[in-house]
This record gives structure tokens, sequence and C-alpha cells, in this order.
């Protein structure tokens, strides 16, 4: 029995300590002998043990054990403990040990007898830090993802806006080249109108230089033309003829209004109509062929209506007997009548 009780304890076993909160208390501690040996502290010891016989009367013995321990752990545990253990054995030789086994264990530190145990509730930070790493890198992946959601959400933003000006701007500006092509088109003819009517001023402008110009002797200016009024007979080449050599010819009739001007000279007269070159075909002398205003006098043309004594009638006169409208006759060329001349100014 004194074996077991002498014998030196396994201190190699590993200590979990279940840490709660931080918290400093005086503990005693009362535990067998056997107990102390299989101590669930992760500690190595170093052990001298100092026993004595018990002075007492009879077999009893009473030993005092003093043990000192070093411990070094990788916590920051600061934990002091003392143990006072009384160990009461009785055996068949009538023995009795009186055991005192003093414990004291100090982290990093050389352990000095104390009577007080101070144990540490403190939760181990090392246990917990992975957790704490872990929650801060998830807050930080929460963070950076909803920067990117906004700046994702912000630039769809900006972009649809961009996009929305693009669609207007493109549109402003096929309707800008629709008008420019409209203006442009707009300018080219405003481009020819004014040529057109620069032309038409230029041939206005020399038509009104040679109206100025005084009217020689024996013209009369009507509208845009001279009227040159023999004032003998001719026959009608000849009277052609005068109008050649005064640079002009036998007036061409192309209006009402000439017409009525012509009558209104109160002779008759020969005008620049013929069929002598064709018979049935009157043409003017500048070789237009009659078509519109007619001013017969029905029912001429007659031809002399067969009579002998007119002969051959393919030359026109105005007479004056008649209605202005209704004044063409035709007659022999060979006749001798007034006849009047015309220049265009």
């Amino acid at each position: 029995m004194s074996k077991v009780i002498y014998s030196e304890p396994d201190m190699n076993k590993k200590v979990k300590f279940d840490r709660g909160e931080m918290e400093e208390r005086i503990v005693d501690i009362y535990i067998s002998a056997d107990t102390l040996r299989d101590g669930e502290t992760s500690t190595k010891r170093e052990e001298a043990t100092d026993t004595a016989p018990n002075n007492g009367h009879g077999d009893q013995h009473s030993g005092k054990t003093h043990t000192h321990t070093h411990t070094h752990t990788h916590t920051h545990t600061h934990t002091h403990t003392h143990t006072h253990t009384h160990t009461h054995t009785h055996t068949h030789t009538h023995t009795h040990t009186h055991t005192h086994t003093h414990t004291h264990t100090h982290t990093h530190t050389k352990y000095q007898r104390k009577s007080l145990l101070y144990v540490s509730t403190e939760p181990d930070s090392s246990g917990k830090r992975p957790f704490l790493v872990a929650a801060v890198c998830l807050g930080l992946l929460c963070v950076l993802l909803a920067g990117i959601i906004g700046l994702s959400v912000y630039y769809g933003v900006i972009g649809h806006h961009n996009s929305t000006e693009r669609d207007q701007l493109l549109a402003s500006y096929s309707n800008l080249t629709k008008e420019r092509d409209q203006l442009q088109t707009s300018y080219n003819n405003l481009t020819k109108e004014r040529d057109q009517l620069q032309t038409e001023r230029d041939f206005l402008s020399g038509r009104f230089t040679n109206l100025k110009q005084t009217c020689p002797e024996g013209w009369q200016k009507f509208e845009s033309s001279w009227y040159f009024l023999s004032t003998e007979t001719k026959t009608w080449k000849e009277s052609r003829k005068d109008c050649m050599e005064r640079g002009a010819d036998l007036v061409i009739i192309n209006s009402d209004k000439e017409q009525e001007f012509l009558f209104n000279l109160n002779k008759g007269v020969w005008i620049g109509l013929t069929d002598s070159v064709t018979e049935g075909t009157l043409i003017w002398v500048d070789g237009t062929p009659l078509t519109n205003p007619r001013y017969w006098h029905k029912p001429q043309p007659d031809n002399g209506a067969g009579r002998l004594d007119y002969g051959e009638e393919d030359c026109v006169e105005i007479r004056k007997d008649q209605r202005p409208l209704e004044a063409w006759n035709d007659l022999s060329c060979d006749r001798k009548i007034y006849w009047v001349c015309e220049k265009v100014v």
C-alpha cells in the first residue's frame, strides 16, 4: 500500500480546459493522491518527495510529500494551484498514513508554493480566431460585392442614358441632313431661276434700250416693233424689196392687237403672207406656215373665184372696208397697193 502512496504520479496526460468568461476566484481543492496521480493537467512534473516516519504511537506512519511542477503550455492562462490532500489509509497492518501533497503550477514560469488557486475561465482567443478571420473576410466580401453591384447599376444607368442621348443625336443628325439636302435642292432650283431671270433681264434690257431709241422718220412704234407705212403703191415683190432695203420686211401679224393696229392705218396694204411658192400653202416671209390667228374675209381666200380678170391671187392684203378681224383678202401679186414694213427692236 505504501508503494501506491509514494509512487510518482503520471503527469504526461493532457488537460482540456473549458474556457468561458474570465473569472478569478479562490478555490480550495481536496483530492486524493490517486486522483492527483491521474490528474488532467497537461504538465511535466519534476517531483522531489521527502517522506518521514510518523512519531506517533504504534505502527502508524505519517509522511509529507512536496511536489514542484513546471508546466509549459501554449495558452495565455495564468493558473495558480495549491493542493492540500489529506489521505487516510487503513490496512491490515494497522498502518496509518498521513500524506500532505502540495502542487503548484505556473505557466511559463517556475511555480512557487502558494495556498491559493486561481482559475481562469477566459475563452481561448486562438480557438475563435479562425471564426473571427472568416467573419472579417465574409464582411469584406459582402462590402466588395455590394460595391460591385452598385457600380454595375450606376454604369448601367449611365450607359442607358448615354445610349438615349446618342439615339437622339443620331435622329437630330438625320433630320438636319434631310433639311440640308432639301435646302441644297431649293438652292439649286433658285440658282436656275436666277440664271433664267438674268437671261430674261438682259433680253428685256436690250429691248428696252432699242425702244428708247427715236423712231426714224416715217416709222411708228407699236409694242416691241417699228412699222413703216408707205406713201406710194407697189407690187408685192417691189414692196418687200423696199422693206428689206430699210432693214425690215413685210409685216407678220401675231395677235389681234397688231391686226387692229394695222387695220386702223386706214389703207389697204400688203402683208408678208403668200402661197406663190406652193399653191394653196400660205407661208410668212420668215418661212413659218400660217396657223393662227387668221383674219380672212369670207369666203376668202378664193384665188379669184375663177375670174380671168383677177388673175392668179397668190398674195394677201388687208382691206380697209371690212371688219378689223375679218379683213384679209387674197389678191394678185402684180397689183399695186400700199404696204407696211416691220422692224422688230
